[in-house]
């Protein structure tokens, strides 16, 4: 019988992590200083600055991963104990897959154009969906507050400073990056700096709340090993006459 540790899991999400925003940086430099006049182009899979990429995928894949282990939770605390936070742990399911899609698809970016035409919006604001973005996450904050008051000291911190680092990418940098992109462009230093910032965020964040969780199903739920058990008999079951 063979089993993994999940333990291990976060190790190798902070791998990849480390490795998506290497790639990313060394697209930059070669774009800057090699050009995109070669068969390699410029190396678009590798940028951070796109959303079919090898970091949108990814993030895709974490956002997906966590919905499951919070729907997964959700089922159990239900018939627990202590389901008080059953459906918080369902609304984290739908939202994330929610996000997993977005990732893809990029379903926020069509409310881009019509904010920034309609309030004539620039500088920070010139990616305009960072504005319904800011509502809301402040009102997942406030609706999630007793969620977090019930956890354990240790994952309300951890969920808290995975949410924080999430968001200081995804909104914070996003707007600094908008800056440049609206006042000098998107070739801009500043832009291709706060970009990279941006993305490195969000992966680090997601990375830490899905190892949070990972953590949380094995010390509360303990759930900590997966195991793999080859059967006695392999072949098709005939049924009897």
């Amino acid at each position: 019988m063979a089993a993994f540790n999940l333990n291990r899991v976060p190790i190798i999400l902070y791998a990849a992590v480390f490795l998506i925003v290497l790639l990313g940086i060394v697209q930059q430099v070669f774009v800057t200083y090699v050009g995109i006049e070669t068969p390699l182009k410029d190396l678009r899979h590798f940028s951070l600055d796109h959303e079919t990429n090898l970091g949108a995928w990814f993030s895709s894949m974490v956002m997906l991963c966590i919905a499951g282990l919070s729907g997964l939770i959700g089922v159990m605390e239900r018939h627990s104990k202590q389901p008080q936070n059953w459906l918080y742990w369902m609304g984290l399911a739908v939202g994330f897959l929610y996000m997993s899609v977005d990732e893809n698809i990029g379903i926020h970016e069509v409310t881009i154009n019509p904010l920034r035409e309609a309030f004539d919006l620039s500088g920070p604001l010139y990616f305009a969906w960072v504005i319904p973005g800011m509502i809301l996450a402040a009102t997942v904050g406030l609706v999630y507050l007793r969620f977090l008051a019930r956890l354990p000291r240790r994952f309300a911190v951890l969920f808290v400073l995975s949410g924080t680092i999430y968001l200081s990418g995804a909104l914070g940098f996003e707007m600094l990056g908008a800056s440049f992109a609206g006042s000098v462009g998107y070739d801009a230093l500043g832009y291709k700096i706060f970009y990279t910032l941006e993305e490195t965020c969000e992966l680090i964040g997601l990375t830490t709340f899905l190892s949070a969780l990972l953590a949380y199903l094995g010390e509360v739920h303990g759930y900590a090993t997966i195991t793999f058990q080859r059967t006695a008999k392999a072949g098709y079951l005939k049924s009897g006459k």
